[in-house]
């Protein structure tokens, strides 16, 4: 099993040191011959940002976007595994206080934003964690011999 998570996509534009990267993001099913009948296959565009990229690319290449598994692992843990946390907990501590329900529900909500604060303020360093790459193309010899 591979630990890589790859995407192919098209470079929309290179500026400030970031290239933005359009990748089109398909459910299991999308390949699927009936997919454009079928409620169930999904397809998104998504635009990533690549800081370190080499040089030679240029607006409209195709390119082939990557990053570890553990990074996706690690995306998913911040985005709904710490939240889920802490709103059941919130809600365990406030139902021991009162037993209002509208109360322990805003309460427990309202937990939520300070960590969402925080990821905000972190967001710098969660960019740098949580970074894409570009694969390098891979040269066969033939074409290393023509040129």
């Amino acid at each position: 099993m591979s630990n890589k998570i790859k995407h192919s996509g098209i470079v929309e534009s290179i500026e400030d040191g970031c290239m933005k990267v359009r990748i089109v993001q398909t459910s299991a099913c999308a390949a699927c011959k009936v997919a454009s009948h079928c409620s169930a296959s999904e397809k998104k565009e998504k635009i990533v940002d690549i800081y370190d990229y080499p040089s030679t690319f240029r607006k409209g290449d195709v390119v082939t976007v990557i990053a570890s598994s553990q990074v996706g692992m690690n995306a998913v843990l911040m985005g709904f595994g710490v939240p889920f946390i802490i709103l059941i907990a919130a809600l365990y501590i406030v139902s021991r206080f009162t037993s209002d329900e509208p109360v322990m529900g805003v309460v427990s909500l309202s937990c939520l934003v300070p960590y969402y604060l925080l990821l905000y303020l972190v967001r710098d360093k969660i960019r740098e964690k949580f970074a894409f790459t570009i694969e390098e193309p891979q040269v066969s010899q033939g074409e290393a011999v023509r040129n």
